[in-house]
């Protein structure tokens, strides 16, 4: 299914270039991301709005979550292993306490 064409008025067709200095694009990145939003959206949302455009979790939050979750992967998959007796019975308390310590931050991490 293809995306409806846009009428001629719709159409963005000026383009408009500002440098930014690395730090200000880190920073534009960041905020963009962390509001689920291109840059060059983001930046059209505060310029047209007025107001920086909602964030749905701060950058450091989105990378927090982001790295226990994949923590969380490698923990199942070691869990697995152990199901499956390839691991040995004895690490089975060490992976259900990371277990319930990563569950612990998610919930404290979301709210």
């Amino acid at each position: 299914m293809a995306r409806p064409a846009l009428s001629e008025e719709e159409r963005r067709v000026v383009q408009v270039n500002i440098r930014l200095t690395e730090e200000e694009s880190k920073r534009v990145s960041a905020q963009a991301e962390a509001a689920s939003l291109t840059p060059a959206n983001w930046i059209r949302h505060k310029v047209f709005t007025g107001r920086f455009p909602v964030t749905k979790a701060s950058p450091i939050e989105a990378k927090l979550y982001r790295e226990l979750h994949y923590i969380g992967n490698n923990l199942n998959q070691a869990v697995k292993l152990l199901h499956s007796g390839k691991l040995s019975p004895a690490y089975l308390t060490i992976l259900m306490t990371l277990l319930n310590i990563k569950n612990d931050i998610l919930k404290r991490l979301v709210g």
